[in-house]
């Protein structure tokens, strides 16, 4: 009875693939004020609660950017850096391809491997993590809130935020310019009861349901759920706020002592949900800091343009820090700093005077774009690149919906 005990518990193994120059650009783009906030430590512990680590690739340009100063970090942890020299002016490496390739090798001449980590929001990784689900395996994605779209977490198994499992969350919520907004939580909140409606509706079996079941049921209907992101520390903790509400009861169960579940019927639990006007509107002001008042973006956008008057180069800190004194009050520091580095680019606003891999992205010298000449040139910048990053979150979004809400 014990050896068949024994081998049931069948040791998973698991492979880590990162597409390392997607991940630090969009840390780089999300938190700018941290130094450093790519962490590999807790990505490793992640990993390991969830199997025996046998792989661990990172896919990059080791010889530019965040990526040349990383590299003795990722030697630390056990990683195999894969080496991908920029092949076009845009900076492209072809990163995903050879990312793609490699899992796909590693899962015919690895078959033993059941999870597959992937880090990055690159929607051209679809296809791999639908193949790799169609034989099978388990896709856990990694990555930054504000860089991956709806689509590419509705194929994982898993989306795990590391804007979550990094702490960066509490860095900024605890930092002196913390812009904890009630209203965005309980737009999230009231997303979460609308998927737990769903798992009542639809769940084939009536009674107590055990609470890790449970949670694991609702990841397989929307992979990117989170308890912590809604302020609870625990999952139990989310439930019991709906004590009342959709859950009749908490209970223990006498044979294992796990705790289950009751609901309320369904006819007698009030069906609000959020409506698409404000999943838009929570988007905009928690992920991407969107400023809806269209005289503070003229002021800040006349501000950049006076900036660069003598045409100097100037980095992103730099504008940051001319510009924010003058509307202290409107706009905080980080949201100034996001804004700033949205605009940046070949086809935008600015672009790098000269990139130097060993000087951090928000320190890196800027110069304007010729074809910048007014605010409102970059005011239609502003609002498309906006509108291009609400299009990749949430891609079956109706473009007129998106163009009343951005504006």
């Amino acid at each position: 009875m014990e050896n068949t005990r024994f081998e049931e518990r069948k040791e998973l193994f698991c492979a880590i693939y990162l597409d390392y120059e997607n991940l630090a650009i969009s840390a780089g783009q999300s938190y700018p004020t941290l130094e450093g906030p790519l962490s590999l430590g807790p990505v490793i512990d992640y990993a390991a609660s969830l199997g025996e680590i046998c792989i661990r690739k990172a896919f990059a340009d080791w010889s530019v950017g965040e990526c040349a100063t990383d590299v003795k970090k990722l030697v630390k942890y056990g990683f195999e850096m894969r080496h991908l020299p920029q092949t076009s002016a845009r900076g492209k490496n072809g990163a995903d391809m050879d990312m793609a390739l490699d899992v796909l090798e590693d899962m015919i001449h690895l078959p033993h491997i059941e999870i597959f980590i992937i880090g990055s929001g690159d929607t051209d990784f679809i296809p791999l993590i639908r193949r790799l689900r169609a034989r099978g395996k388990r896709v856990y994605l990694l990555g930054f809130d504000s860089s991956v779209g709806s689509a590419i977490k509705e194929n994982c198994t898993k989306f795990q935020s590391l804007d979550e499992l990094l702490g960066l969350i509490d860095m900024v919520r605890d930092g002196p310019e913390s812009e904890e907004d009630p209203a965005i939580i309980e737009g999230d909140r009231i997303a979460a009861r609308d998927l737990l409606i769903r798992f009542v509706r639809t769940r084939t079996e009536e009674g107590p349901v055990f609470l890790s079941d449970l949670k694991n049921q609702l990841i397989r209907i929307n992979p990117s759920f989170s308890e912590k992101r809604l302020g609870f520390s625990s999952f139990k903790k989310f439930i019991s706020s709906l004590k009342g509400d959709l859950v009749s009861e908490i209970i223990t169960d006498r044979r294992t002592g796990h705790p289950l579940v009751t609901f309320r019927d369904i006819d007698e639990i009030d069906p609000v949900q959020i409506d698409a006007d404000d999943c838009l509107a929570t988007c905009l002001n928690s992920r991407l800091r969107f400023i809806g008042d269209r005289g503070v973006r003229t002021r800040i956008f006349e501000l950049i343009l006076e900036t660069f008057r003598d045409r100097r180069p100037r980095s992103i800190h730099e504008i940051a820090s001319a510009i924010h004194p003058k509307i202290e009050g409107s706009v905080s520091r980080a949201t100034l700093n996001r804004l700033l580095f949205g605009l940046g680019g070949e086809e935008r606003v600015f672009r790098y005077y000269r990139k130097d891999p060993m000087v951090p992205p928000i320190d890196s010298p800027q110069i304007l774009n010729d074809t910048i000449r007014t605010a409102d040139d970059i005011e239609a910048i502003y609002l498309a690149s906006v509108r291009e990053s609400l299009k990749r979150i949430f891609p079956d979004m109706d473009d007129a919906m998106v163009e009343r809400v951005v504006r």
